[in-house]
């Protein structure tokens, strides 16, 4: 499996069905907008070379929890699993949008190491 396929099933365990990549796939005409989980690679850089050759690189995926307000039970529940998973995570910024909603948001850095 993946790390982006664990990744989505450790958050859909969090919130089922309310989780999709890249893009907020709930519909806003849904009486129950909130809450939602959205995922994505934003970066894969190069961190380290070797013989001209990528040897390690730095893959950093984005995780942005949206609630109608500030919910503490929802931001414990998705942090307990990341950090029971063994993912490494920080959160990054939290933030309030137009209509009240909170946006938090997450990253995973993750290393690829290339062994030749």
């Amino acid at each position: 499996m993946s790390f982006i396929e664990q990744l989505f099933q450790i958050l859909d365990d969090v919130l089922p069905n309310r989780v999709s990549y890249g893009t907020n796939i709930v519909d806003v005409n849904e009486t129950h907008v909130y809450p939602f989980i959205v995922y994505q690679e934003i970066t894969d850089r190069v961190q380290t070379y070797a013989d001209n050759k990528s040897a390690v690189r730095i893959i950093t995926y984005q995780i942005t929890l949206v609630t109608e307000s500030k919910n503490p039970i929802f931001e414990e529940q998705l942090e307990s699993a990341l950090y029971q998973s063994g993912f490494n995570y920080q959160m990054i910024t939290e933030y309030v949008n137009d209509d009240n909603s909170v946006t938090r948001v997450y990253e995973i850095k993750q290393e690829e190491i290339k062994y030749e």
